[in-house]
């Protein structure tokens, strides 16, 4: 008897982890800022700081975000963020991910910036979830 309760129970639990993880295709997501600090000869550091929007009635669970980060439409940075991200159903929750930005790998797009008067930043990124029925991802666009 014991066995016919704990198998619902089971199942139910399992469905609303899948929902939860489900969720995160409606999420949405803006660059707030790029913040850069600790210059030196070769290199500077760069924050992100990104804003995600859960539209839902669940919480959704951001496992990993994969960027590119473009100055000028020219790939600059790529890197990946967004271990385990809670975002509540109907809220709001911003995270910071931090790179380290090599001036010997910029140099064309630093030149090019310069020669234009004006740089444009935008971020190409896939959000991920996994689910027991396997990884579902979706593109998003940043723009600052």
């Amino acid at each position: 008897m014991k066995k016919l309760i704990l198998l619902p129970l089971i199942l139910f639990i399992a469905c609303a982890a899948i929902k939860e993880r489900l969720a995160i295709k409606e999420c949405k997501f803006n660059l707030l800022s790029v913040n850069p600090y600790d210059f030196t000869f070769s290199n500077l550091k760069l924050d992100f700081d990104i804003k995600s929007t859960n539209p839902n009635s669940i919480d959704a669970t951001l496992d990993k975000f994969s960027y590119t980060f473009l100055v000028n439409n020219k790939d600059v940075f790529t890197g990946t963020t967004g271990k385990g991200i809670k975002i509540p159903a109907g809220k709001s929750e911003n995270f910071t991910t931090t790179i380290t930005l090599e001036y010997s790998k910029i140099g064309d797009v630093l030149v090019e910036a310069l020669r234009l008067k004006k740089a444009s930043y935008k971020i190409n990124a896939k959000a991920y979830i996994n689910t027991p029925l396997g990884e579902i991802s979706y593109p998003v666009e940043l723009n600052l």
